[in-house]
């Protein structure tokens, strides 16, 4: 902050009020000493501001702080850093694009560096905004949910009041314990948002006055000294959004009255936060940027033996609870059944050719799709026999997902909404207006991820976008698979690779084998140790070993 005295007057031991701020010279000046740096020849062209108009959080240095407060006289063009004169030979002796900061600064106040951090900074603190909201919000959703577990718990202690009295109490300090606890962790990341805006705010304030009020000298010096507060800022806000979780509670009430030993649990629900902050340089690139990571290798185990049933070109796979490997062949019209030895045990064949084939969990019912017959079948994978056929319009080649209440189809440019019986329940509407929605699946968060193209789309159940990936060497997005740890596998045909992904769409790892060859679909075994690809296009069904 600015002295309040005139310094020129100070040096002279008089006591005269400042008025004013020279940029430059970084000094305060009275109304006296502002008159003559007006004039004098070398002040003349000087910035001079009102002390009052100086934020009060502004912090300006034009000098490096490595070497002795020495001023930034160079600019390294290929490191695209600011340098001292001592910075200069001991940093930057090899470095061919250096310059003077009086030539690269010329019109830094009209640059797109300027604008550049200030877009940043929006995008910032437009982040951090949405954060506060959501934090506030979660707290008050869980003061709402106290209050109504409280409820319940109230209305069951007068069921069974005589059996209440000590069971009460456990819950009651199960609550207050698991509440304090996450209301504590919100209350802390408040905390921690607040300072990042205020961080933020403070470095916004300071180019905007440097903009307005500094030289262009000044300005660019600004610009580059506080690109590592910014970036620093930024890394921190992303951190914040992949550790975002929403939380809730909710008490499960148990109806065993008779038999009572606990009156329910209070129960924890963490749900990604659905807003994915996208850095500014992934904004401006508006490509995906591929994290680097080791990928993992699969052993081939073997073939599995049809018997000499051929294979035409098996587009889906999946796993009963019971281990039986099951899959569709879209040219033969046959679903296969193997054992959990991944033996071949037998085949039901169909009129029309199957497409995509999912176990309802804990069921031994399976639902599935047609390439080209807008329907989708419930068969009985113990007995061997169709259950029913719903017809689902526009549902030809459509992907389909279960979950325990709920059956996903796709259709053309929608995702119909069934319930486990295969009645219409809604409809989630996607911008792929005349595009097939071939595969999907639904996440522990219950987003629904599905694959479009060269693509993989994940919505919120709304609709809402949360995410959309892909990368350079990820082509043809075929049918994707959640983990017990939501992470989420989607497999690439053409680029004969399954990439693994986190709920914010980033890539985690690369699971490929040398010489796949056109997979069209895989699937886990239930205990994770194998995969199953439909390789060769569909006309082998080969078992790897995984390492995860």
């Amino acid at each position: 902050m600015a002295a309040q005295y005139c310094e020129p007057c100070h040096a002279r031991g008089l006591t005269a009020t400042a008025f004013r701020w020279c940029t430059e010279c970084e000094e305060t000046l009275c109304s006296e000493c502002t008159e003559a740096h007006k004039v004098q020849k070398m002040s003349r062209n000087h910035h001079l501001v009102e002390i009052d108009k100086i934020p009060k959080r502004i912090n300006l240095s034009y000098t490096c702080s490595t070497h002795q407060c020495l001023p930034f006289d160079y600019f390294c063009v290929d490191h695209d850093v600011l340098c001292c004169k001592e910075c200069l030979p001991k940093d930057h002796r090899a470095c061919k694009n250096v310059t003077s900061i009086d030539i690269a600064s010329n019109n830094s106040k009209q640059s797109q560096t300027l604008q550049d951090s200030e877009d940043q900074l929006c995008l910032i603190l437009e982040v951090l905004e949405k954060f506060i909201n959501n934090r506030n919000e979660n707290y008050c959703r869980i003061e709402e949910e106290e209050t109504e577990i409280l409820k319940q718990l109230a209305s069951i202690k007068q069921k069974v009041i005589t059996r209440l009295e000590s069971l009460e109490e456990h819950h009651l300090k199960q609550l207050a314990d698991m509440k304090g606890k996450y209301v504590t962790f919100i209350t802390q990341q408040k905390k921690d948002i607040g300072e990042l805006v205020k961080s933020s705010e403070a470095v916004k304030e300071e180019l905007e006055f440097v903009r307005d009020h500094g030289s262009e000298k000044q300005t660019f010096v600004s610009i580059h000294s506080s690109k590592p507060i910014i970036d620093g800022i930024e890394y921190k806000v992303k951190q914040l959004t992949e550790s975002f979780v929403d939380t809730s509670l909710r008490f499960v009430e148990s109806p065993l009255y008779e038999n009572l030993a606990y009156l329910g649990s209070i129960e924890m629900n963490e749900t990604t936060f659905s807003f994915s902050f996208i850095p500014n340089k992934q904004h401006q690139s508006q490509v995906p940027v591929d994290v680097k990571s080791q990928a993992t290798s699969l052993i081939h185990i073997y073939d599995i033996d049809m018997e000499g049933n051929e294979l035409g070109g098996v587009t889906s796979v999946t796993m009963s609870v019971g281990n039986t490997l099951i899959f569709c062949d879209v040219n033969t019209k046959n679903v296969y059944f193997c054992l959990a030895n991944d033996a071949y045990q037998s085949l039901m064949s169909f009129p029309d050719s199957p497409w995509n084939i999912q176990i309802i969990p804990e069921t031994t019912t399976a639902v599935m799709s047609c390439k080209y017959k807008p329907c989708i079948l419930f068969i009985d994978i113990i007995e061997r026999s169709i259950i029913k056929t719903i017809e689902v319009k526009q549902s030809e080649s459509g992907g389909i997902a279960a979950s325990k209440d709920n059956i996903f189809v796709g259709t053309v440019g929608n995702i119909q909404v069934l319930d486990d019986n295969g009645n219409f329940e809604r409809e989630i509407r996607l911008h792929h207006n005349h595009i097939a929605i071939k595969y999907i699946c639904v996440c522990l968060n219950e987003n629904i991820c599905y694959s479009v193209g060269h693509e993989v789309h994940c919505v919120t159940p709304d609709g809402d976008p949360v995410f959309t990936y892909a990368s350079d060497n990820f082509r043809n997005a075929r049918n994707i698979i959640i983990d017990n740890f939501d992470y989420i596998y989607v497999l690439g045909s053409e680029s004969n690779n399954i990439h693994k992904l986190s709920t914010a769409g980033n890539l985690v790892d690369i699971v490929f084998k040398d010489n796949l060859s056109d997979p069209l679909a895989f699937c886990f075994s239930n205990d994770w140790s194998k995969v199953y690809i439909a390789d060769e296009d569909g006309e082998t069904m080969s078992v790897f070993k995984t390492n995860f």
